[in-house]
């Protein structure tokens, strides 16, 4: 199958690349810089990566791209996906990920041809959902609580709108919080696994944390990239599927986790400044939909934990 991947330099586009690369397909892959990270030079010689960010491209450009590349399918992940940095910058989050995804599915509408969207939403525009909601299935109403959420929602309406009205062939994943090697320190768990790195290698006496109370569905990314894949041969236009094990994990018990690897003894130190202005207690994926197209987990929190700490441990030895 010819895919085209937008975002395809970033933490889950690397992965998913290497997914469709292993299952036969050939990928070309669009970023907003245009080159490759370090961490995915590999991909180069085998992904052609085409520069260009999707919040400022010209319909006509887009046209242009997509209908020279004629894929089958177009993975789109190109967002700014930290809900952090989107407290900082509401509108450039917007801008992309709305306004990108808008160009992008005009775009796709404008060349006719017969092709497959796998938007790519995100669990959060669940917000924080009532006892009454969990796990959170499709049916759960969208209460999203911050830049990030929100516009991905609106992104994910926009999907069934265009499905709706125009007859494109999209169909909406929903993830929940996944993790894996080659996730950045900017997130939980990857933070978490630098940080012991660092403990263990002597560059930090301590790791902070913040609020270790909270529960998420933490997904494999290379789990995750399979689900993508699946719903691209097997999902049903206008459709949204969750994606998560279904199993909540406190960010307390990953920390253990981390820690029973670590070897070196680690001091844990609570950081109020790391703790969240909004944060939801618990959030756990109903994932019967895809479940029953033929998806299911195949790492366990405890490999994918065991991965990131050796992939941070590498790191952390080769810095200066």
């Amino acid at each position: 199958m010819r895919v085209l991947v937008t975002g395809v330099s970033g933490f889950v586009g690397g992965h998913l690349a290497e997914h469709l690369l292993d299952s036969g397909d050939l990928v070309v892959g669009l970023s907003a810089r245009g080159v490759w990270p370090k961490e995915l030079a590999h991909l180069s010689r085998q992904v052609r990566i085409e520069p260009c960010d999707l919040a400022e491209a010209s319909e006509s450009d887009l046209v242009d791209l997509i209908g020279r590349k004629q894929p089958e399918a177009i993975y789109h992940l190109a967002a700014q996906a930290n809900p952090q940095a989107s407290m900082a910058d509401p509108r450039g989050t917007w801008a992309l990920n709305l306004g990108g995804t808008l160009n992008l599915l005009e775009a796709v509408k404008a060349t006719g041809l017969p092709l497959k969207v796998v938007l790519v939403g995100s669990g959060v525009s669940y917000g924080n959902p009532g006892p009454e909601h969990l796990p959170v299935s499709e049916s759960c109403p969208l209460r999203p609580n911050n830049p990030y959420a929100a516009s991905k929602a609106a992104a994910d309406l926009l999907g069934i709108q265009q499905y709706l009205s125009h007859g494109t062939d999209v169909v909406i994943a929903r993830p929940f919080n996944h993790a894996g090697p080659r996730q950045g320190a900017n997130y939980v768990l990857g933070g978490l696994a630098r940080q012991v790195a660092e403990v263990e290698l002597g560059r930090r006496a301590r790791i902070e944390v913040g609020n270790l109370d909270v529960v998420r569905d933490f997904t494999d990314v290379r789990d995750v990239v399979r689900g993508y894949r699946l719903l691209a041969q097997k999902g049903a236009s206008g459709e949204i599927y969750n994606l998560g094990t279904g199993q909540g994990t406190k960010i307390a018990d990953a920390l253990a986790i981390l820690t029973s690897l670590a070897r070196a003894p680690i001091e844990v130190y609570v950081d109020p400044a790391r703790v969240r202005p909004v944060d939801q207690p618990l959030l756990v994926a109903d994932s019967t939909k895809l479940r029953a197209v033929g998806w299911a987990p195949a790492f366990s929190i405890e490999q994918t934990l065991a991965d990131m700490l050796q992939y941070w441990r590498e790191i952390v030895a080769r810095e200066t």
